[in-house]
C-alpha cells in the first residue's frame, strides 16, 4: 500500500475505492417481488437483488387470509434474516412473537404472545433457556413419564413447553387439509397422536393411539410431526425427563379451519 500512496494520484484513487465499498455492500440495487398464492391465500412482498434475484434483500412482508392482514414483516440481507422480525394473529394487529434475527438464526430473547395479547413465553436463544411460561396446564394433552421415579411418580413437575406458545401451534395447525375422504363421508372428531420427547427435547415414536380413519390420521400424525422441533423438555426435581404425551388433533366439518389444542404450558 505505501508503494501505491507513493505514486502521483494513488492517494486519490485509494479514497474513491474505499469510499465505493460501503456503497457495493449497502447500496445494492433491488427490485421489489409480490408473490400471491391461493392456497393457502397469501400475498408475499420483498425486494431481492437485480444482480440475483434468488437472493432476497431489503424489507418482507407476509399477508395472509381473505382479508390479507399482515402476518410477518422482519429484513433480509443478502438472503439471510437479520434485525427484528414480528409476527401477528389473524387480524393482522395483533403481536404473537417478536424478536431478533442474525445470520439467518434467531438470537437473543424472543417473546411470544397469546391471541388476546398477553405474554405467553420469553425464550432466549443463545443460552436456550426459557425465561418465562405463562402458568397454566393443558389438561386435554395426556403426559407421563416415560420412566416413573423411584417414588413412584408418573407425572412431570413441570410440562414440556412448545417454543412460540399457542400461536406458534396454531400456525402449525392451520396448515392442515381436511382429507377428501373425510369430506365425503362426514368424518369429524379428534385424533390422539402420541410421541415422546426425550431429556434433550428431541421427538420420536410418533403415532395414531386414537383415530377416526377417513385420511384424517395421516393428516393428523404429519402436522404433528411438523412440530418436532422446538420442544422444551419436562422436568422432575429441577432435571430434564423424558415424557410420553398424547396430543389431540380437531377435525371439525363444520369450520374450515381445525380448532387448535393449547400448547402445553
Amino acid at each position: 500500500m505505501s508503494t501505491c500512496l507513493s505514486r502521483p494520484g494513488a492517494p486519490a484513487l485509494l479514497t474513491l475505492s474505499l469510499l465505493a465499498l460501503p456503497l457495493l455492500s449497502f447500496g445494492q440495487e433491488t427490485k421489489k417481488v409480490t408473490n400471491y398464492s391461493t392456497s393457502p391465500i397469501s400475498n408475499e412482498v420483498y425486494y431481492v437483488l437485480k444482480s440475483d434475484k434468488a437472493v432476497k434483500h431489503g424489507s418482507y412482508a407476509l399477508y395472509r387470509g381473505r382479508q390479507l392482514a399482515l402476518s410477518t414483516q422482519g429484513h433480509y440481507t443478502n438472503g439471510r434474516k437479520d434485525s427484528i422480525w414480528t409476527s401477528y394473529d389473524w387480524n393482522g394487529a395483533t403481536v404473537v412473537a417478536r424478536g431478533a434475527y442474525q445470520n439467518d438464526q434467531r438470537t437473543g430473547t424472543w417473546e411470544f404472545f397469546t391471541n388476546k395479547g398477553e405474554l405467553e413465553q420469553k425464550y432466549d436463544y443463545d443460552t436456550r433457556q426459557m425465561l418465562f411460561r405463562r402458568p397454566g396446564k393443558n389438561k386435554s394433552v395426556s403426559v407421563t413419564l416415560l420412566q416413573p421415579t423411584a417414588t413412584g411418580q408418573t407425572w412431570p413437575d413441570v410440562d414440556p413447553v412448545y417454543i412460540g406458545g399457542s400461536s406458534a401451534v396454531f400456525n402449525q395447525m392451520v396448515m392442515m387439509r381436511y382429507p377428501a375422504q373425510a369430506m365425503r363421508s362426514g368424518i369429524s372428531g379428534s385424533v390422539q397422536v402420541a410421541f415422546t420427547i426425550g431429556k434433550d427435547g428431541t421427538c420420536s415414536n410418533y403415532r395414531v393411539s386414537q383415530g377416526i380413519g377417513g385420511g384424517c390420521d395421516e393428516e393428523a400424525l404429519r402436522v404433528v410431526q411438523s412440530m418436532a422441533n422446538g420442544w422444551v423438555p419436562a422436568q422432575v426435581a429441577g432435571q430434564p425427563v423424558a415424557v410420553e404425551c398424547e396430543f389431540p388433533v380437531k377435525f371439525n366439518l363444520q369450520k374450515p379451519v381445525t380448532t387448535p389444542v393449547q400448547p402445553l404450558r
